[in-house]
């Protein structure tokens, strides 16, 4: 036994110092267009809503975290097929998985609503206020408060939404003199371009007329948090240069996608790796369009 967790711990410590390598590393391949976004780009104006918007966040994120995955697992099930017993001691082996955006309470939003009854406000909300006073507030289509309040502490749910198709969430808890800013998320786009902003990360999407990813970037620090004042709602339309505007050393990682290439950068393990990824090589791998 003791034989098994020596080789075990020299496996795993083989591993963390092929992750922290400084060496570029390659795949050679050839280009094919993205997956699509589904069907949530093209919501008409008359059905522009918050929880449309919703839709199509959870669309434009989907067709970026789709393409990521697909060439990222192809990628490495070619070092797999050469070095079944070992490929996670490879250095060109992708360790880190991309889903920049995790919020835990986020969902909760989904179907805020004028609409919504008192009935229906205490039923869907009972879980998470967990015997806390249940307050709903709205004004329209545009702007909604939750809030759970009990003796101790209050946690408010908030969300603003612009017709021009854009919305900011924000959940704040509060506990005596103390306000913590918990989950933030923003959305908007300027015709076929996309922009997502949460506390750590920040996605900049262009897509066809057809839906497919013409570019994308996606960066998520490692030290820091966008605040207040870097906010992109309601109407802002920040640059690419938005995505990578701090100090290199304050990002984790760094993902690019351009004329079929796919370049991930990733700093989770070390110094700076790059991988490298072109699309054609894997062409058979996506869905048809």
């Amino acid at each position: 036994m003791k034989k098994i967790i020596s080789a075990l711990l020299a496996a795993t410590l083989l591993l963390l110092a092929g992750c922290g390598s400084d060496k570029n590393n390659v795949t050679t391949v050839a280009t094919t267009s993205a997956p699509k976004s589904a069907d949530m780009l093209n919501i008409t104006s008359k059905s522009k809503n918050y929880s449309d918007s919703v839709k199509r966040y959870y669309a434009v994120l989907e067709a970026v975290k789709n393409k990521t995955q697909i060439l990222e697992k192809e990628h490495n099930k070619q070092i797999e097929a050469e070095n079944p017993d070992k490929y996670f001691l490879d250095e060109n082996y992708i360790m880190t998985a991309f889903d920049p955006f995790i919020l835990t309470d986020f969902s909760l939003t989904e179907n805020f609503s004028a609409n919504l009854t008192k009935a229906e406000i205490d039923e869907t909300f009972a879980f998470k206020a967990n015997g806390a006073e249940i307050i709903f507030e709205n004004n329209g289509e545009n702007s909604y408060r939750l809030s759970l309040v009990d003796e101790i502490s209050l946690r408010e749910y908030s969300v603003d939404y612009n017709t021009k198709d854009s919305f900011r969430y924000v959940l704040t808890t509060e506990s005596g003199e103390t306000t913590v800013v918990n989950e933030m998320l923003e959305f908007g786009n300027n015709a076929n371009t996309y922009f997502i902003q949460s506390k750590t990360s920040r996605l900049f999407v262009q897509f066809d007329n057809n839906g497919n990813i013409v570019y994308f970037c996606c960066s998520t620090l490692k030290n820091g948090s966008y605040g207040n004042s870097e906010s992109i709602y309601p109407d802002a339309s920040p640059a690419k240069e938005w995505l990578t505007e701090r100090n290199k050393d304050d990002y984790m990682s760094i993902y690019t996608y351009e004329n079929g290439i796919l370049t991930h950068e990733d700093s989770s393990s070390g110094p700076w790796k790059t991988f490298t990824i072109y699309e054609s090589e894997f062409q058979n791998a996506f869905p048809l369009q």
